[in-house]
């Protein structure tokens, strides 16, 4: 739960969706989002009992949590993840953040934020050597001899 409630936390603007993966898909979840007035997109598990709504290309959502005008967007919206995703995979390989302190919320930001640094640093240093194809290469300058 600690996620969706980290989330849902900010300092400049309050969300009008939350877009989340399967992972996240509870009920207490859905409700969390709702009672912080946000809509939540949290595709729901294949195996999922009730009312569930299936988009075309096989995601699943949980109906009652979901605005009914919105029913029919659920696809095109679920897709906003996948940027997100791309760019977080490759972090998760290039950065080991599949090694992520569990240990609460304070551990988990700083070492998100350690790992956007250094991505923007490979990036920076990509650009500065004129190797644009190397920006998103996190494993580029293990060997830089400096």
């Amino acid at each position: 739960m600690t996620n969706i409630n980290q989330c849902m936390k900010s300092a400049t603007e309050k969300p009008f969706f939350v877009i989340a993966d399967a992972g996240s898909d509870s009920n207490l979840s859905n409700e969390t989002v709702i009672e912080k007035g946000v809509i939540p997109i949290i595709a729901a598990r294949a195996n999922s009992v009730g009312n569930i709504l299936k988009t075309e290309k096989g995601s699943h959502f949980r109906a009652q949590y979901i605005p009914r005008i919105y029913h029919r967007l659920l696809g095109k919206l679920y897709n906003l993840r996948t940027p997100v995703e791309r760019k977080n995979s490759n972090d998760v390989i290039g950065f080991n953040r599949s090694k992520t302190p569990t240990r609460g919320s304070e551990w988990a930001k700083i070492y998100v934020s350690i790992s956007n640094i250094v991505s923007l640093l490979t990036a920076l240093t990509a650009f500065k050597v004129g190797r644009h194809d190397l920006i998103r290469a996190p494993g580029a300058f293990r060997r830089l001899n400096i």
